[in-house]
């Protein structure tokens, strides 16, 4: 798509689930011509250098854990985006963008575009919600408005300028980073939401990963030790992310797993659900195990069931892992399902999908 070269700032919330999905929309971004900026902490830097843009150093409050309660992680949220506004509305007041794409979840960007007057288009790294399907009412439990919620929810609309739901709905477009097969009630979602399916980056920063053999390769981002005893004695090999005690020959251990490169191996995936981690997945081909800490990871792995693409699973052990990892290595209806959904995602183009969007947005 033509358009005039422009200056694109992205916000994304500095956590793994969030950055990496958008590498390959910022790539494409510059390959194309923009000049883009990224807010970037320490962790993150070489990560945006490579995709050619240009990070702006930024501290982080976030904790190294989310918690599973998505109320709590909203109050990281709003501490989080109240720390960086300041210094990045500065930066970029001196070096004003043309665009602002935000990470629904980095409000820091929603505040730094309204203050400055920048159009904006807001980035969905989880299952988004409109009139007839809600993440919110999905995942939240109804509670009481309590002294703190309404402590919290009175902060937020002091920082922001308006009500949660309506600083978060107000972009005029948004861009899901993951395909719309996945999201519940898909078809009701209007021309508003650009479901751009998968977004990969070439991610040379993680290194690189060969199978050790011909055993089928068993990947575990989660339950590092009950993996690693249930493939003891396996025909397997694991991959797994995270502290072992005593692993067996057929199995390797990492604090950082070059993920897309053993996914391209992969026969399985054992995942808390994130749904980075899904679409990545899905792009692979790899059925999933799902084991979700967040509650947003619970709906996750609760569609990935329904659609046949894996299995959720409450309660971790060795005996479950082997079955399970056996069922799924020898299900043909699953298979195919996957296989099906790894088509449609790379004929979708998802790089190019999100970045039209974001050029007819410069455009307007």
């Amino acid at each position: 798509m033509n358009s005039s070269v422009g200056h694109i700032a992205i916000f994304l919330m500095p956590e793994r689930g969030h950055v990496l999905p958008a590498l390959g929309l910022i790539a494409e971004l510059v390959r194309r011509g923009h000049r883009v900026s990224v807010p970037a902490t320490a962790g993150f830097t070489a990560a945006v250098t490579e995709c050619g843009a240009t990070p702006i150093p930024c501290a982080t409050t976030l904790p190294r854990d989310l918690p599973a309660s998505l109320f709590d992680a909203a109050k990281l949220a709003l501490t989080e985006a109240r720390a960086v506004a300041p210094r990045l509305e500065e930066v970029f007041r001196d070096d004003r963008p043309d665009l602002v794409l935000w990470d629904v979840a980095a409000w820091a960007g929603g505040v730094v575009a309204h203050r400055l007057g920048v159009p904006d288009v807001v980035l969905e790294p989880f299952l988004t919600s409109n009139a007839h399907w809600s993440l919110a009412a999905e995942v939240v439990p109804a509670r009481t408005f309590g002294p703190e919620a309404i402590r919290f929810f009175t902060e937020v609309h002091r920082f922001v300028g308006s009500a949660l739901p309506e600083f978060t709905s107000g972009a005029r477009r948004r861009i899901a980073l993951f395909p719309r097969e996945f999201q519940p009630a898909g078809h009701t979602f209007d021309e508003r939401y650009a479901f751009a399916g998968h977004c990969p980056a070439d991610r040379a920063f993680q290194g690189t990963w060969d199978p050790p053999g011909d055993r089928p390769v068993v990947l575990a981002t989660t339950a590092a030790q009950v993996c690693a005893d249930a493939a003891r004695a396996m025909p397997w090999h694991l991959v797994a992310r995270g502290p072992v005690h005593s692993p067996a020959p057929n199995v390797e251990t990492h604090e950082f797993v070059p993920q897309p490169a053993v996914l391209r191996h992969a026969s399985v995936f054992v995942t808390r659900g994130g749904l980075a981690g899904v679409v990545e997945a899905l792009h692979h081909g790899v059925p999933m195990i799902v084991v979700p800490h967040m509650t947003d990871q619970r709906l996750n792995g609760r569609r990935v069931e329904e659609l046949g693409l894996g299995v959720l699973l409450d309660t971790v052990t060795v005996d479950g892992v082997r079955s399970l990892v056996d069922q799924l290595t020898s299900d043909s209806a699953i298979s195919a399902r996957v296989g099906e959904m790894r088509r449609m995602m790379h004929r979708a183009d998802g790089c190019a999908v999100a970045a039209d969007v974001v050029e007819e947005e410069l455009a307007r």
